[in-house]
């Protein structure tokens, strides 16, 4: 068993630096390949979230409302923006109809969002303090 899958593997030097090795598929692993699994079905439900995105300086928070991908890093790449919050002035800046807009097409705000939502009267939370969808 050792010999067939010594024989289908190689090492290779890469060009990437000193003692970095790939590992490589050699010509004779077409033959041991198992037979094409049928292809996956594709969903095309997208969990899209309202978040606050940070910027600013080191103990200067500034945050950016946006329409993200919930599976996107915090500073990812947004959909739109829709506002911004300033907690150490306690400034606020929404677009209103987009927000309702994005709520409407399905989009879920986070905790933290919802709350100043809600604070704007944008949005009203729930019974525990939640947005209730």
């Amino acid at each position: 068993m050792a010999s067939s899958m010594s024989s289908s593997l190689c090492f290779r030097r890469s060009s990437f630096g000193a003692g970095h090795v790939r590992l490589a598929p050699s010509s004779s692993s077409a033959s041991v390949r198992p037979s094409a699994a049928p292809p996956r079905q594709v969903t095309t439900e997208n969990n899209v979230r309202i978040r606050f995105a940070r910027h600013g300086r080191k103990f200067s928070p500034f945050y950016r409302v946006v329409v993200i991908d919930s599976r996107a890093r915090r500073e990812g790449r947004p959909i739109q923006y829709l506002g911004w919050y300033n907690p150490m002035k306690k400034q606020t800046s929404l677009n209103a109809p987009a927000i309702k807009e994005w709520i409407s097409k399905g989009a879920q705000p986070s905790e933290s969002v919802a709350r100043l939502l809600a604070k704007a009267s944008i949005i009203e939370l729930g019974e525990f303090g939640t947005y209730a969808g």
